[in-house]
């Protein structure tokens, strides 16, 4: 199996918008090795997007640093959440609930 890296169309137009501010975040998310998502809605806000998404289909680690974005992936059960503390990356801890639920997804 192997891991991808994966954004969103809605979060690429987010980038862009936002302008100099997350400059670095958005040179990131332009790197080849990074596979791109379509998305099939209109005018929905990079957040929207990624909470329908993993919750349709809990395959994915989300990472951000968003503290709002944060707070309404916890509410989905199974979904991992990377960030970035002192440095480093983080990963949080699954609920115990979660563990072992044998969450598969596709490509």
């Amino acid at each position: 199996m192997q891991n991808v890296l994966r954004v969103s169309q809605t979060v690429m137009a987010e980038l862009e918008k936002l302008g100099d501010k997350y400059l670095v975040a958005l040179r990131i998310a332009k790197d080849p090795r990074f596979e791109r998502l379509s998305c099939v809605h209109k005018g929905t806000y990079a957040d929207d997007c990624l909470v329908e998404r993993v919750t349709q289909h809990r395959c994915y680690i989300v990472a951000t640093c968003d503290r709002d974005l944060k707070r309404r992936i916890r509410k989905i059960p199974g979904v991992p959440i990377m960030y970035i503390t002192q440095h480093k990356y983080s990963i949080e801890r699954l609920p115990e609930a979660t563990i072992g639920g044998g969450l598969v997804c596709g490509p």
